[in-house]
């Protein structure tokens, strides 16, 4: 009698859990879509092909890179990127800039700490995704978060 009713238990416990709808998340297309429409400069955050994220974070070098045909590298507060990610976001990967130095390259102030090489951040729209499952589906807002986009000199 107790091995019927607790094979009838798990059956029906196993029934009530395929009725339950599963949420999943919407298709990418429909992600972008609908950030696009919203707020159409989003475009900053896809991945370009001529920028690539660091595998190990770089050092500051020891001079301005005039030869090179990336701006972060011939700039006098260098700069380059990393992954900022999150998976209950969309996009769920950003490139995010990291300054190379404390402070500013120049032949002018060498060895003076008054100028600092700061990140220079922006407001990027992004989706985040809720707990609300409509349809099926997740629900995603739009959001707004602040995200380095590259590196300046500031005045200490």
């Amino acid at each position: 009698m107790k091995l019927l009713l607790s094979l009838l238990l798990a059956l029906c416990w196993a029934s009530c859990q395929g009725n339950q709808i599963k949420c999943k998340d919407p298709s990418e297309e429909y992600l972008k879509n609908k950030l696009f429409r919203h707020a159409p400069d989003a475009q900053i955050l896809l991945f370009k092909p001529d920028i690539s994220p660091d595998q190990e974070l770089r050092t500051c070098p020891k001079s301005v890179n005039h030869s090179s045909t990336l701006i972060q590298e011939r700039s006098i507060s260098p700069w380059s990127y990393r992954i900022n990610e999150n998976v209950n976001r969309y996009p769920k990967q950003i490139l995010e800039a990291y300054c190379l130095c404390k402070g500013c390259i120049s032949s002018h102030n060498k060895g003076q700490t008054t100028v600092v090489s700061v990140p220079f951040d922006k407001e990027v729209p992004v989706l985040h995704k809720t707990p609300k499952c409509k349809k099926g589906r997740f629900v995603y807002k739009l959001r707004f978060i602040r995200i380095a986009q590259l590196c300046i000199c500031r005045f200490h």
